[in-house]
């Protein structure tokens, strides 16, 4: 018996598009300027990919938008071929690369299951075998006898699954399927995958869901600009990859403001210096957006060399457009800061009442001869909820309370 398995080398593939805005504008300039001279630009979705899977593995995919994920599951299925680079697959393959693919609309979800079978070279007797497991599995009740086009999303995804797994193929791809399914379906859908893969299968999913991929895979693959960014554990990988993906956002953000991250006065480090601004909703640290209307809780970290005098930190939050939303300082707060060492301030915004928009929080740390270190966070505030009567600017007042947390080393 010959093992499922996949081997990916040097894999490239490169679209030729058309430039938009190439050729006339109108239908008379098209008939005036004849044949239209058509510009053309390549496009690379994936660039030098290898990689190889053994049986009995999960594989999570994941990546932003245009990464090359659907490109490179289009090639192992052989709907489309490789620029450059070799695929080889041993195994028999389905691939599930969209719902719609998959299913007929003008027919019941029953005719689905008894074409999908045939399709699949199973007789009438084997695809009696398995219609009522399939049936059972998707949980679709009586609507198996009606038109698919009546179905949900979520109940499509149910059954076009449902069909994929009972195949019962050596190796399985599946492209965002299970990402329109419920909660309850995605966990019997998991299980599903890990008996399909302890037979000695493959499966490959790609999925937005980080959850999912921890959830369903041994192996996850990182693409970005057709490039494999990291190639490991789903949990290591799908980490890194919701960290670089905050960063990114937060870097957008910042740009908006023409600055961003870390400012400081050298010329002060002798005094002092912050460590970080972290912004927690939900128990949680937030990276480049926060929710309106929903408690904020603000920790900033410094140290205190030798600072002349007494020293204070100052909060202000300024919006895109240049005006100044809040300004407020730890003494007229009532709290001071230590003399010397670590610290701790922190700051909870209850509720959170702030319009949506794009903003920047600054901090600084000053003593009575200046500025001594500076930290800036660019954030956005979306609206989940939505207000009456316009779009609020100001928020409750924040309690402001801080803690020395240590001596520091001079």
């Amino acid at each position: 018996m010959t093992l499922a398995s996949i081997k990916a080398k040097g894999v490239s593939k490169v679209f030729a598009l058309a430039e938009q805005g190439a050729g006339p504008v109108s239908l008379v300039a098209a008939l005036r300027a004849g044949e239209p001279e058509i510009r053309m630009r390549e496009v690379r979705a994936l660039d030098g990919v290898s990689f190889e899977i053994a049986e009995g593995e999960r594989i999570g995919i994941i990546g932003p938008n245009g990464a090359g994920k659907t490109t490179l599951l289009s090639i192992l299925a052989g709907v489309t071929s490789a620029t450059a680079g070799t695929v080889e697959v041993s195994g028999e393959l389905h691939a599930m690369l969209s719902i719609g693919a998959v299913l007929r609309d003008d027919l019941t979800g029953r005719e689905n299951v008894d074409l999908d079978a045939s399709i699949h070279g199973r007789n009438r007797s084997q695809t009696e075998n398995i219609e009522e497991k399939i049936i059972e599995f998707s949980e679709l009740g009586d609507f198996i006898d009606r038109p698919v086009r009546t179905y949900s999303s979520g109940m499509k995804a149910r059954l076009a699954f449902s069909m994929g797994a009972f195949i019962d193929p050596d190796i399985l791809i599946i492209d965002e399927t299970l990402s329109v399914g419920d909660f309850f379906f995605a966990q019997k859908a998991s299980q599903k995958m890990r008996e399909i893969a302890a037979k000695g299968r493959i499966v490959i999913i790609v999925a937005h869901s980080m959850g999912s991929v921890v959830e369903m895979c041994s192996r996850c693959l990182w693409l970005d600009h057709g490039r494999i960014v990291m190639d490991g554990d789903p949990k290591s990988v799908t980490t890194a990859y919701e960290q670089s993906v905050r960063d990114s956002d937060e870097a957008v953000l910042a740009r908006k403001f023409e600055q961003g991250g870390k400012t400081g006065r050298k010329d002060g480090r002798d005094r002092g210096k912050l460590g970080g601004i972290r912004l927690i909703q939900e128990e949680q640290d937030q990276r480049a957006t926060l929710a309106a209307m929903r408690p904020l809780q603000v920790k900033v970290t410094g140290s205190l060399i030798r600072p002349r005098g007494r020293s204070r930190l100052s909060f202000s939050i300024l919006r895109v457009d240049g005006r100044l939303v809040w300004l407020h300082d730890s003494i007229e707060a009532g709290m001071e800061l230590p003399t010397e060492g670590a610290f701790e301030v922190g700051l909870v915004m209850d509720p959170f009442i702030l319009g949506a928009d794009l903003y920047r929080l600054d901090v600084g740390l000053t003593d009575d001869t200046g500025e001594i270190d500076r930290l800036t966070r660019v954030f956005e505030v979306v609206d989940l909820e939505g207000q009456f009567g316009g779009k609020p600017l100001l928020f409750y007042p924040p309690q402001i309370s801080g803690r020395a947390t240590g001596r520091t080393d001079r």
